[in-house]
């Protein structure tokens, strides 16, 4: 087992099948799958990474994003420093429904740092929601940052979990010192 400094439980919160559990998999073990199981509850998955010189333990919680399973998601916000908050370029629906992610999110853990993610960009061909309109969004709700993913192809889905990481890391340290 790798020695380490911290761990950081990060969410990744969203309606079903925007790809969260896509990106959870392309992240921890570089694999893509095209079929959709929806989560039930929580996953749990970790990842070891060094941050500016600082062994972290990435502790992943992939959180079922249907409806029908909002009472029982309080409970896995607790400790929780960070969110990948995702949506589905192709769904404005799913884009349309990040204000409630938010609001839950800063109800249950309100010093939670979050991250927009705007998933399945390699579907560029049936975007229904802009890079600036996330990016945007991101600004105007105090998300610590915007990247547009794909899980299918790997494209910044690393760069998202480090980033969120990073953001992490700044602020524990800053309040130790």
């Amino acid at each position: 087992m790798s020695s380490y400094k911290y761990t950081f439980k990060i969410l990744l919160l969203g309606d079903g099948a925007v790809g969260k559990t896509s990106l959870v998999q392309r992240f921890i073990h570089n694999k893509f799958s095209s079929g959709y199981l929806m989560t039930i509850g929580m996953e749990p998955y970790s990842r070891f990474e060094t941050i500016d010189g600082t062994r972290v333990c990435l502790q992943l919680w992939d959180i079922a994003g249907q409806d029908r399973f909002q009472t029982m998601r309080t409970i896995f916000f607790k400790g929780s420093l960070g969110a990948l908050v995702t949506y589905d370029i192709t769904r404005r629906q799913s884009f349309e429904n990040l204000k409630t992610w938010i609001k839950e999110a800063r109800t249950e853990s309100p010093r939670i740092m979050l991250i927009l993610v705007g998933n399945k960009n390699d579907l560029e061909d049936l975007r229904d929601v802009s890079y600036e309109e996330g990016k945007k969004f991101a600004e105007e709700n105090g998300c610590i940052g915007f990247i547009e993913t794909s899980a299918k192809t790997g494209e910044n889905v690393a760069e998202a979990f480090l980033e969120m990481g990073k953001g992490i890391l700044q602020s524990v340290e800053k309040k130790s010192s």
